[in-house]
């Protein structure tokens, strides 16, 4: 399907005014919202957070078989007080010694924000050029070698149990750019939002309902294997979550699913929102937690948020982003700077699964509980108590 049409799709399903055309009809201009400072953006963005989405019943993951067509997976499990909790993750079994190669399907997203006060199209290919150049993609050195993030992350946490050569590896194949969709936004699903009194420093929100919905449509028309992860990115946009992963299966004519899954991350510049929320901070915490919970099924021990232990997180899933990415005490987690390609990437520091399995010490290499700065976090999980 061409661009054009796929527009016009999206038009239809999201914004049947628009599309239709309703002539004479009059329109209020949807005012831009200003914020007085990058603070108050940086509070309003992290009270959205990031999410999962979905999830596929571990009858269809647990066994990579020809009945389900997905991308290589393994299924273990841990122990904690006596309930055994099962886990399945992306690549061959770590003491398999086998590597895999993830392919990636980047599909930029061109935000059209019409009937504002000020009319605004925020263009992603800043943000895939970047993405594609990044540490998710392309070797960078980190405090335990040089590789890819996702694969050094997952090697570090499985350093101990791999095989003894340490031949296994989870890298991410150079992503394929698919065509860039264009999104229309109007102000019944969005809003845009100033820094201050400067006009040129807008971010644009759209409802996280109308860009789900987006994604299923674009996925229906858009030729991704059952070995490929779709990613999409927005720049300078976010979806009432700065990001989210989403899995679901799909029935096929001859029995078989196909065991779907999706990344949805912005990327937000740091002149507007700080080192905290910058670039590909966003995309690190939802590509990890892809990685280690990719089919939205891994139940761990609720737990509470660090580093103060206070607050009941209510999420049962192990999500090695969230921890850090979405508690209270978020300000207490710098990124990680990593400068690769004549830029600075800031990554989110993630925890580790042994985190969630509550070991002391860790079983990771080193001992560590966190990736890819390992001193943020020195000690596992404590359990929320009810």
């Amino acid at each position: 399907m061409t661009s054009r049409r796929l527009f016009l799709l999206l038009g239809l399903v999201l914004l049947p005014g628009l599309a239709l055309g309703e002539p004479g009809r009059f329109r209020v201009l949807k005012p831009i919202q200003k914020v007085p400072d990058r603070a108050a953006f940086v509070r309003q963005l992290h009270a959205n957070g990031h999410r999962s989405k979905g999830g596929i019943d571990k009858s269809k993951t647990d066994h990579d078989n020809g009945r389900s067509k997905s991308f290589p997976h393994f299924t273990s499990s841990f122990n904690y007080q006596g309930i055994d909790y099962p886990y399945t993750m992306v690549g061959y079994p770590p003491a398999s010694g086998r590597s895999s190669t993830v392919r990636a399907v980047i599909i930029p997203l061109r935000m059209h924000f019409v009937y504002f006060e000020q009319d605004a199209v925020f263009e992603p290919g800043k943000a895939v050029q970047n993405i594609v150049k990044s540490p998710m993609f392309q070797d960078a050195r980190f405090v335990n070698g040089v590789g890819q993030f996702g694969d050094m992350l997952q090697r570090t946490t499985f350093w101990n149990t791999m095989d003894p050569q340490r031949r296994w590896h989870v890298r991410m194949d150079r992503p394929r750019i698919a065509r860039t969709v264009e999104v229309l936004v109007e102000p019944d699903i969005g809003e845009l939002f100033q820094l201050g009194d400067t006009p040129d420093t807008l971010l644009g929100n759209i409802r996280f309902g109308a860009m789900d919905s987006i994604i299923h449509t674009v996925l229906q028309f858009t030729d991704i294997q059952p070995d490929e992860v779709p990613i999409f990115v927005t720049y300078d946009v976010y979806a009432d979550a700065l990001g989210y992963h989403d899995a679901f299966a799909v029935g096929q004519d001859d029995g078989t699913d196909v065991l779907q899954t999706l990344i949805y991350t912005s990327w937000l510049e740091g002149d507007l929102v700080g080192d905290l929320l910058a670039d590909v901070s966003t995309f690190n915490h939802e590509l990890g937690e892809w990685l280690n919970d990719p089919y939205v099924n891994n139940v761990v021990p609720t737990w509470l948020y660090p580093p103060l232990n206070q607050t009941c997180s209510f999420n049962p899933f192990l999500e090695v982003g969230d921890p850090q990415g979405n508690g209270p005490e978020y300000y207490l987690f710098p990124t990680v700077p990593i400068r690769l390609n004549g830029y600075t990437y800031h990554l989110q520091d993630l925890v580790m699964l042994p985190w969630f399995t509550g070991e002391v010490p860790s079983c990771a290499q080193n001992g560590w509980y966190d990736y890819p700065d390992t001193t943020q976090i020195t000690t596992p999980f404590q359990p929320c108590v009810f």
